[in-house]
């Protein structure tokens, strides 16, 4: 029988089910069964290529094991060959450290007392002039005043002028020289001479010498020691 065609916009007829339910019980048990071995046969192979890894990782640990356990004397002899390393950074470090004390009282008193003289008035003459500096097992100690530091020591001097006014002026230019400060003058007047009636005024004083004088020459800034490149050797036939 041929089908009504849609174009009749006839109603649909109901659908009846005439398999009978046993029948359809089966067909559910059987897809039932289908797919519980599926999942069976799948969970199987899953074990089997899960046990197939670990052999694979098992067999390829113990053929690693037995190459380095192979290896260990020689590798071992290489270990023994670079010990002498332990002893050139050892020798390394206790150079820097020697460096370093060395450099940890290193003044250029040269130059300190040049720029002492350079300030010095030109109508004042020095006498004498006496340091008393640091060593490497400590700083030198402090002038003995509730606010003395410990620095780098003293630059005690002395000197005659005609007038008595200088003291004020010498004080401050002394301090203004990086690596001094602290500078005291006392001034006291000597006997004049009976011949010429002419009289002197003597300045003594001292100034101290601060952390700021060190000369840093022991100071490297190479971190490290350059990389020493090997010679290329080139044969005849590359020359020509």
């Amino acid at each position: 029988m041929n089908p009504v065609p849609a174009s009749v916009n006839a109603p649909h007829s109901a659908q009846v089910n005439l398999l009978p339910p046993e029948i359809e019980a089966k067909r559910t048990q059987g897809r039932a069964k289908v797919m519980i071995a599926v999942g069976l046969v799948l969970f199987v192979l899953m074990l089997g290529a899960a046990w197939f890894l670990a052999y694979s990782a098992r067999t390829s640990a113990e053929s690693d094991l037995a190459y380095e356990q192979e290896r260990r004397p020689e590798l071992v002899e290489t270990l023994a060959s670079y010990d002498y390393v332990k002893v050139i950074e050892d020798q390394k470090d206790n150079s820097v450290l020697a460096r370093q004390w060395a450099g940890s009282s290193d003044i250029i008193w040269g130059d300190y007392t040049a720029a002492l003289l350079d300030v010095v008035p030109e109508d004042m003459s020095l006498t004498d002039v006496v340091m008393a500096q640091g060593t490497p097992y400590g700083p030198a100690g402090s002038d003995g005043t509730i606010f003395g530091l410990n620095d780098m020591g003293t630059l005690n001097f002395t000197g005659q002028a005609a007038s008595p006014e200088l003291a004020a002026d010498l004080v401050e230019a002394i301090n203004a020289v990086p690596g001094y400060y602290d500078t005291w003058i006392e001034v006291n007047k000597l006997e004049s001479n009976e011949d010429t009636d002419t009289v002197y005024w003597e300045y003594a004083g001292a100034t101290r010498v601060s952390f700021t004088a060190l000369s840093d020459r022991t100071v490297t800034t190479q971190p490290t020691a350059p990389v020493r490149e090997e010679p290329v050797e080139t044969t005849e036939e590359e020359t020509n």
